[in-house]
């Protein structure tokens, strides 16, 4: 059964130098230099607006005990994002993420929201891991580390934001 996520965080920006770093393609490009077995491209379709996909192969001895257990052999997770222009006030992003090795969904969107000189960033959605007894600890895990990559994502916004300014 699927499990369902939802948690804000908030950037110190305002909306439009938010948004304007989450669809650089160089912001994404700095998140994953230097990673190992991580493949990324960015495309753009129109002014305001970015997809990346982000394709990152994970050995299967790295994996905690528990992942181990549903995989055999290593893991691969396919993330896309795909940033909308800024509407006003906000701009939303539909996400998946899907894996290899270990049948799972993961989908969802991110709307960042002008909160005066500053932007919330939610994300919300939900992940399904097809795993027979131990699916559900597994979309637990997901759902946490998917909470530590959105603030990690916001902490590293503000980063790139205050380096540009």
């Amino acid at each position: 059964m699927a499990k369902k996520f939802s948690f804000s965080f908030p950037i110190a920006y305002p909306i439009n130098d938010v948004h304007a770093a989450l669809v650089s393609p160089e912001l994404w490009q700095r998140r994953v230099e230097g990673a190992e077995n991580v493949t990324m491209t960015t495309e753009s379709t129109q002014p305001g607006t970015l997809k990346i996909a982000v394709t990152q192969h994970i050995g299967g001895d790295s994996l905690p005990a528990i992942a181990r257990k549903a995989l055999r052999g290593d893991l691969t997770i396919v993330r896309v994002d795909n940033w909308g222009a800024l509407n006003g006030g906000s701009a939303e992003a539909e996400f998946t993420a899907d894996s290899t090795g270990l049948t799972s969904h993961t989908s969802g969107r991110v709307v960042i929201q002008a909160e005066g000189e500053t932007t919330t960033y939610t994300v919300e959605g939900e992940t399904d891991v097809k795993a027979r007894v131990i699916g559900g600890a597994l979309e637990k895990g997901i759902v946490q580390m998917i909470s530590n990559l959105a603030k990690s994502e916001c902490a590293d916004t503000e980063k790139w934001i205050a380096s540009k300014i």
